[in-house]
Formats: C-alpha cells, sequence, structure tokens
C-alpha cells in the first residue's frame, strides 16, 4: 500500500513509499482508506518527534 512516512522529525524528510499492509488480528478488520487527515498531533510530531520513527501520520480517515 502507498503511505506518507516520516524517517525522523521534519518536513523535508516526507516521502510517498510502498509499505506492508496491515494484517487483521482476531475480530479486527481491514479497510482500504481513500481520504486521511493530518490534524494538529500529526503536526507537532512531524515538527518535534514525540512518536517513535518511522511514522505514518494520519488518525482521521475515510475508508
Amino acid at each position: 500500500m502507498h503511505a506518507v512516512v516520516f524517517d525522523k522529525p521534519g518536513m523535508e524528510n516526507l516521502r510517498v513509499m510502498d509499505v506492508e499492509a496491515p494484517k487483521p488480528g482476531p475480530n479486527e478488520v481491514l479497510v482500504r482508506v481513500k481520504f486521511a487527515g493530518v490534524n494538529p498531533v500529526d503536526y507537532f510530531t512531524i515538527n518535534r518527534g514525540g512518536r517513535p520513527m518511522p511514522h505514518i501520520p494520519g488518525a482521521e480517515f475515510a475508508a
């Protein structure tokens, strides 16, 4: 699947790349995301760190 990935903090570290699709576990489903939003938490994560890297931002999505 395609994903926006940050290897380290900073907008200059943005890459669009192919990553392995997650595998759903018991009682889980896998949905195909059509649109994803970036919120202020993602902005601070991207610019200041605070999350393990690499990081795929975008918690709000429509499937």
